[in-house]
C-alpha cells in the first residue's frame, strides 16, 4: 500500500491537479493537513475526502509546525497498512519513469529503506501576464538543475518505508527512526517536477505566510525555511519582490540560449497529464446580471460534486471579472442574446464537447445542486445505457429556504433544463437551444424534452430532487400554496407560447 502525505495552506491553484495526478500514478492513499486555507483548498480535499480517497485532519495554528504535523500523518499512514510513504508538498508532482508509482517502489530491494528523489523547478511564467489557462499550459519549461534561492542545490527529497516509529524532519528532506536517520540510496526511477512558483501574487502569499508562520513557531531553529526568510527579509519587505520574481526568469533571447544548451528543458509532461485528466460531465450555466453571491453559490455546488465537473459559466454579455480566478472555464460573450440563455447553454456546451466532456448538465446562475447530483444521474445513465436522464428538484424560497419537491415534474411533459444529463448520443439535439421559434425559449425545457422524446433516444428518469431551484416568479408560490414574497416576478404567460407551438402544427406540451 503506498500512501501520500501532505501539508497546505492556500494552495487551491494547483492541488486538485496534485491530488488526481498521484492517485491516477497508484497512490492509494492521501493523509492531509490543511492548515487555515482560505481560499478553496479545504473544500478540495473535502471533495476527495467525501469520495472516500482521502483522509483530511486540519490545524488552525498557523505556526507551520511541518515536522510534528508530517510525522504525525506518516505514523498515521503505518497504521493504515502502508508500506511506502511518500511526504509531498502540493507543488511537487513525483513522476516515475516507467509504470507507475507503485510499481516502481515495489521493484525495490527489500533491504532499502528509502529512496532519495531528485526535484527541479519550473520556470515562472512572466509577472505581467493576462493569460488564465492552468499553471501546467503556461509552465513548461523546466531547469534541468534546479538551486534554491541561496545559490544551493536543491536537496534531494525522500520516499521511505513506513514505520510507526518514524520522525520526519521540518523540509520533508528527511526521515529517522529511534533518533537514527533512515538510511536512503538514490534512484533515479523517480523524479519530481517541482512548481513552486506560479504567479507574483503566490510567490508573495507563499513568502509572507510562510515566513510570519514560522517566526510564530517556538520549536524549529531559525534555520528552518532559510530561504523563505531570506526571500521575506530582502526583497517582500523592501518592496523589491517583483523584481526578485522577475529576475527569476531569464528574457526570451537568454531562454533561446539556455534551451539550445540543454540548461533549460521544455517538458510538457505535465502539460499532457494533467490536461487529458477532463472529468466525464460539463455543467453549463449562462448568467447575465445576476447577483455574484448567487454564481458563487451556483459555482460551489459544483465544485462540491462527489462526481467531479467542468464548470462552463458563459456570460451573456455582462461578464464577471471575478469569475476568472475561479476554477472554472470561464466563456464571455459580446453581447446578449435575449433568449434566457438559449444561446449562452449551446455555445458552452460546445465548448465543453470540443474538450472532450461525454455529458452536459445545465445549472442556472440563481440555482445550485445537491452534492451527488451529477454522480446520481451519471450512475443511472451507465446503469441504463440511457442518452438523457432527468431529475426532480426541489423548490427554494427567494432566500434559499426549502419549500419542497417540485409537483409540476413530469418525464413526459416537463423536466427543468437544471434537471437535465445529455449523453453524447443526444449531443445532436442540443442546436435546438437556438433553433427553436423565439416564442420557445419561454418553454425551453418543454421544447427540449419534445426533441428528446421525438428522437428514440433511450430516456430515463429518476425521482430525485437534488436540483435546488430558486423561486423567481409568482406562480409556483400559488402552485405550494404559499404568500408571494415580495421581490418576484409576475408569473409570464406560457400558455400564450402553448398556443403559438400548437398553431405551429406541433403536438401538445401542456
Amino acid at each position: 500500500m503506498l500512501v501520500l502525505t501532505l501539508l497546505c495552506r492556500d494552495e487551491a491553484d494547483i492541488l486538485e491537479s496534485m491530488l488526481s495526478f498521484h492517485l491516477a500514478q497508484g497512490v492509494d492513499r492521501i493523509i492531509a493537513t490543511d492548515n487555515g486555507s482560505v481560499d478553496g483548498s479545504l473544500e478540495i480535499l473535502q471533495l476527495f475526502e467525501r469520495r472516500g480517497q482521502l483522509t483530511l485532519l486540519q490545524e488552525a495554528e498557523q505556526t507551520h509546525d511541518q515536522a510534528v504535523w508530517v510525522t504525525r500523518m506518516a505514523r498515521m499512514a503505518t497504521a493504515m497498512g502502508a508500506d511506502w510513504v511518500i511526504n509531498s508538498d502540493a507543488d511537487e508532482f513525483w513522476w516515475p519513469q516507467q509504470g507507475n508509482l507503485k510499481s516502481s517502489l515495489t521493484q525495490l530491494s527489500e533491504s532499502v529503506e528509502g529512496i532519495l528523489v531528485e526535484r527541479t523547478n519550473f520556470l515562472p511564467p512572466p509577472r505581467k501576464s493576462n493569460d488564465q489557462r492552468p499553471f501546467y499550459q503556461r509552465q513548461t519549461l523546466r531547469e534541468r538543475v534546479s538551486r534554491n534561492s541561496l545559490g544551493a542545490a536543491l536537496p534531494p527529497k525522500l520516499i521511505h518505508r513506513a514505520h510507526p516509529g518514524v520522525e520526519i524532519t521540518d523540509g520533508n528532506h528527511g526521515a529517522s527512526v529511534d533518533g537514527k536517520p533512515i538510511a536512503a540510496v538514490k534512484d533515479a526511477s523517480i523524479e519530481i517536477l517541482h512548481v513552486p512558483i506560479r504567479s507574483y501574487t503566490q510567490l508573495e502569499l507563499k513568502i509572507r505566510q510562510g515566513t510570519e508562520a514560522l517566526q510564530r513557531n517556538k520549536r524549529v531553529d531559525p534555520g528552518v525555511g532559510d530561504s523563505w526568510r531570506k526571500i521575506y527579509a530582502n526583497h517582500l519587505s523592501q518592496g523589491s519582490l517583483p523584481s526578485y520574481y522577475d529576475s527569476l526568469r531569464p528574457n526570451p533571447a537568454a531562454i533561446a540560449a539556455q534551451v539550445v544548451r540543454g540548461e533549460l528543458i521544455d517538458d510538457r509532461r505535465l502539460q499532457k497529464a494533467l490536461g487529458n485528466s477532463l472529468p466525464r460531465v460539463a455543467v453549463i450555466t449562462p448568467y447575465y446580471k445576476e447577483p455574484l453571491a448567487q454564481l458563487r453559490q451556483c459555482h460551489d455546488s459544483v465544485l462540491a460534486q462527489s462526481e467531479p465537473c467542468l464548470h462552463v459559466l458563459v456570460a451573456d454579455g455582462h461578464p464577471r471579472r471575478r469569475i476568472n480566478h475561479w476554477r472554472a472555464e470561464h466563456v464571455r460573450l459580446p453581447r446578449s442574446h435575449g433568449d434566457i440563455g438559449s444561446t449562452p447553454r449551446l455555445i458552452g456546451s460546445y465548448h465543453a464537447i470540443g474538450l472532450g466532456v461525454d455529458a452536459v448538465a445545465f445549472l442556472d446562475a440563481d440555482n445550485w445542486y445537491g452534492p451527488d447530483h451529477i454522480s446520481s444521474l451519471l450512475k443511472a445513465m451507465d446503469e441504463h445505457r440511457a442518452d438523457f436522464i432527468s431529475s426532480s428538484r426541489t423548490l427554494c424560497r427567494l432566500d434559499g429556504s426549502v419549500m419542497g419537491p417540485c409537483p409540476l415534474t413530469n418525464p413526459d411533459r416537463f423536466i427543468d433544463t437544471n434537471a437535465m444529463l445529455v449523453g453524447r448520443n443526444a449531443f445532436p439535439l442540443l442546436h435546438h437551444w437556438v433553433l427553436m421559434p423565439p416564442y420557445g425559449h419561454l418553454i425551453g425545457d418543454r421544447v427540449m424534452l419534445h426533441h428528446v422524446r421525438q428522437s428514440g433516444l433511450r430516456h430515463h428518469h429518476l425521482d430525485l430532487p437534488s436540483v435546488f431551484y430558486r423561486c423567481a416568479k409568482a406562480g409556483l408560490y400559488r402552485q405550494m400554496g404559499e404568500a408571494i414574497p415580495e421581490g418576484v416576478q409576475p408569473r409570464p404567460d406560457y400558455e400564450a407560447s402553448f398556443r403559438q407551438w400548437e398553431a405551429d402544427g406541433q403536438p401538445p406540451l401542456r
